[in-house]
């Protein structure tokens, strides 16, 4: 990506905004979209190299340049298990593959595809215009969903959620690494806050802390966090973890407006995304976060409590 457009989406990040990649799985019908810091680019459908013996939602693998790359069929992750799946699937029987896209993403430092109809335009939005949906056809697969300029809903596809789905292996060594971890004696006087909106990722999260016996609070989206604060002050807390996208306020939003209050901004906090991009790490740091992590990192969080809680 161009320095100049990572420095646009940057300075989006501090007005508390987000860009979208909006994109269908089907010529007509339901809108979805993803993070533009999460897409490293959009490309034509291409042969595959099929996987024997995987999930029925990989569809294979795409060979870019020198990377392989494994490739999702969206609309049979997104639509797995509902009632509309066989006519969706239908859809695309008279549809040319290579009239297809392909939109490569990179996050939680691992690169996936995701086979799409077609990728249509991005969006900007505040995170205030971001909503979490009462229920939707997709349940967790969309964890938020916003409005384009015609009044259309677009989905937020829940990336962590189908990497945790699809590849269960990540999700075996991130057992495997929070199982292996050592004791710690932790400050019970004291707790953690978490403010995440995957609930795979929060689960992960939270295995972490049962296994060492911390306290600690979650909170679906920033804002909730804030005002939790707010209300409550921060005497009795060690550290604070958040996600960066998130309905109302973002991570960025969330750090900015902590270590801009003087009765805050001693507390430790400490980023735990997927975007893991240099510039997401150096504007959290810039904006005096103490840490920065991947969202499938058991080691660092208990690395992070041993710093700030640890007896």
């Amino acid at each position: 990506m161009a320095m100049t457009a990572v420095d646009d989406r940057t300075k989006l990040t501090l007005r508390n905004q987000v860009e979208l990649l909006c994109f269908r799985v089907t010529p007509t019908g339901t809108r979805f979209s993803i993070n533009v810091f999460k897409v490293r680019e959009t490309v034509k459908y291409k042969a595959l190299t099929e996987l024997p013996e995987t999930n029925q939602a990989i569809c294979g693998l795409l060979t870019l340049r020198k990377d392989i790359i494994p490739v999702v069929d969206l609309k049979s992750w997104l639509y797995m298990g509902s009632a509309s799946r066989a006519a969706i699937m239908e859809t695309y029987n008279n549809i040319n593959p290579m009239d297809t896209q392909i939109i490569v993403c990179e996050f939680d430092n691992v690169t996936i595809g995701l086979w799409v109809f077609r990728a249509d335009y991005i969006i900007r939005k505040n995170w205030d215009d971001i909503k979490v949906p009462v229920s939707s056809e997709f349940g967790h697969k969309t964890n938020n969903y916003t409005k384009n300029d015609q009044g259309d809903i677009v989905y937020i596809v829940d990336v962590e959620g189908m990497l945790a789905d699809l590849f269960p292996m990540v999700v075996a060594q991130v057992k495997e690494e929070t199982d292996s971890l050592s004791h710690i004696q932790v400050r019970h006087d004291l707790m953690v806050l978490i403010a995440e909106d995957s609930r795979s990722a929060l689960k992960a999260l939270t295995n972490v802390l049962d296994k060492l016996n911390a306290n600690y609070m979650t909170f679906d989206n920033g804002r909730k966090l804030l005002d939790f604060i707010e209300a409550h002050g921060v005497a009795d807390v060690g550290l604070i973890i958040t996600d960066l996208e998130m309905p109302e306020a973002s991570g960025f939003t969330v750090i900015k407006e902590l270590k801009g209050n003087p009765k805050t901004a001693n507390v430790p906090i400490v980023v735990n995304s997927s975007m893991t991009g240099d510039s997401n790490v150096e504007l959290a740091l810039r904006l005096k976060a103490q840490g920065f992590m991947g969202k499938t990192s058991p080691k660092e969080v208990a690395r992070y409590l041993q710093i700030y809680m640890s007896v």
